[in-house]
Formats: C-alpha cells, sequence, structure tokens
C-alpha cells in the first residue's frame, strides 16, 4: 500500500550499508606508493635510472589523481630475485600490511619482478591479502579493470601450477633426504650447526647443555626446575635469550639428538619417517624425557 512501511531483513540492511560504504570508498582519492628497482650497472647502460623512474610514477600519479605518499626503492638489485627477499620491499609489504596506501605504482612490471611468475605471484598476494591494485605506469595492463584482472588471473593460474610443481619436487627431495636419514630441512636443533654437506654437525659447547637437560630430567627434575638452572647460571638459547618450560620440552622430545631422525610430511599425501639419522647423537638411545 501507498505510503505504507516495508520492513527490510537485517541482511538486505546490512547488503544496503556495504553498497554505500563501497560507493563512498571508490569516490576517496587513493593513496599511491612508488615502488623503484635498479640493478647494478642498469642505471648507466640502459638509462633506467630511479630518478626517471620517479619522474615517470610522480607524472602518471598526478594525471590519475592518486595521492602519492612516497617511494620505497631497491638499488642494485637484480630483478631476477623475489620481490620479499629484497632488502627494501620487506618495508612495502609492512605498509601494504598496515592499510598505508591502495596503489602500487611502478615503472614497469619487471621492476616488480623480471620473472613473471614472481611478478604475478606478488601482484596477487598484494591484492588478496591487502586489497591493493599494482599499476605499471608505461604499460596499459591495469589490475583494477576487468580487463587487466583476466589477464592476470590467467597469469595467476600459470604461476600456480608452476608453484605447485616446483613444491611437489621439493617436497619429494625432502622425503627422500629424510628416508635416507638426512636432515630435510626445519631449524637446526639446539646442540646441532649445518655442516657444509647438508647435514648437522654437533656443536660441542650446545651438546654439554643437552646432555645435562636429559642428564636432570632423568634424576626427576621438572621442566621448571631445569629452566630456573639454566637461567640462573646464565646458559643463552640458540636465539640468545632465556629458557622456558616449552623449550626444554621440545629438546626431551627430539629423537634427533638420539641420532634418530622424524619428519610428518603433509603435501597431497602424508608421509611419516622415522629412522636412524646421519647426524651423531648427544645422548644414548635409552634417554628420553620422563
Amino acid at each position: 500500500m501507498p505510503g505504507a512501511t516495508v520492513s527490510t531483513s537485517a541482511r538486505v540492511r546490512r547488503l544496503r550499508r556495504r553498497i554505500v560504504y563501497q560507493q563512498k570508498r571508490d569516490t576517496t582519492t587513493k593513496r599511491a606508493v612508488g615502488y623503484l628497482r635498479v640493478s647494478t650497472g642498469e642505471q648507466a647502460v640502459r638509462g633506467f635510472g630511479l630518478a626517471a623512474q620517479k619522474r615517470h610514477i610522480q607524472e602518471f600519479a598526478k594525471s590519475q589523481g592518486y595521492k602519492l605518499k612516497g617511494f620505497i626503492s631497491d638499488r642494485g638489485v637484480s630483478g631476477a630475485s623475489l620481490p620479499e627477499e629484497r632488502p627494501n620491499f620487506s618495508k612495502l609489504l609492512r605498509l601494504a600490511h598496515m592499510g598505508a596506501f591502495d596503489v602500487l605504482l611502478v615503472w614497469k612490471f619487471d621492476r616488480l619482478a623480471r620473472n613473471v611468475l614472481y611478478a604475478v605471484t606478488m601482484a596477487n598476494r598484494l591484492r588478496e591479502e591487502h586489497g591493493i591494485v599494482l599499476r605499471s605506469v608505461t604499460e596499459p595492463i591495469d589490475t583494477a579493470t576487468s580487463m587487466g584482472s583476466m589477464f592476470f588471473a590467467v597469469l595467476a593460474s600459470m604461476a600456480e601450477q608452476e608453484r605447485r610443481t616446483i613444491t611437489e619436487r621439493t617436497m619429494a627431495g625432502k622425503v627422500e633426504k629424510a628416508t635416507q636419514g638426512g636432515f630435510a630441512g626445519g631449524a637446526v636443533p639446539f646442540g646441532y650447526r649445518r655442516d657444509l654437506v647438508g647435514g648437522l654437525a654437533v656443536h660441542p659447547v650446545e651438546a654439554q647443555v643437552v646432555r645435562e637437560i636429559f642428564q636432570r630430567s632423568r634424576k626427576g627434575s621438572s621442566l621448571r626446575e631445569i629452566v630456573e638452572h639454566l637461567n640462573n647460571e646464565k646458559v643463552a638459547t640458540k636465539r640468545g635469550g632465556k629458557w622456558y618450560p616449552g623449550t626444554v620440552a621440545y629438546i626431551l622430545d627430539n629423537p634427533k639428538y638420539r641420532g634418530l631422525v622424524e619428519y610428518y610430511f603433509r603435501w597431497e599425501t602424508q608421509s611419516h619417517v622415522y629412522r636412524k639419522g646421519h647426524q651423531p647423537a648427544i645422548v644414548g638411545r635409552r634417554e628420553h624425557a620422563r
């Protein structure tokens, strides 16, 4: 009836509020950050200097109405490296996590990574985890548009398949190494150091601490008593910090100290490996936590 009040469900009200919020967000000036990179010798040979990249990004940001918040630059860094492994790109990721910008501008996509798979992977990560759009100021692919997103989706699919293939090969290698009794990755336990052939070698000073932990546990000391003793004696952990019950419990439960290896791999299929290892034992086989 005319003039009658139409009630709406909570779901519809939430959808309406979301639409209003999105419209408001779309009309807000987008904040941009520019990423600059030049590899060693590239500036002199090819003219892709940081100053030139910066100038192009500033002009593009002005033409698009972006509010340019600043620049992050990596000087003398190869484009063949993963973006997250570069000295200053980690700063950009921290800013993304804080929600400090909406658009990442690069002079060319190869500034982000020379390998297209790396570039696509990072572009997807920024968009999916932080809602950040990647744009090149000299190339027509705009990941904010449906066409640009579709193109990147195709590349992303290729990148995902490549990542899965690499991961499968890596995991297969780790399982095989563990099956043969080798060190198949993970943190190096307290009491050991990596040797020169991909295995573990005993660290004499730390190994003595490990033996003392097992001895005290075998004689009936509690985890807290062992922790208090180690901290009172100012024995440092591998990272130089204090000891905690969980740290001691992990050592007492780790079969590597008894010359064994144990791994539980979870990728596509599950694989549990428990066998004699190549690394030297620090404590006797029969010593155990309790």
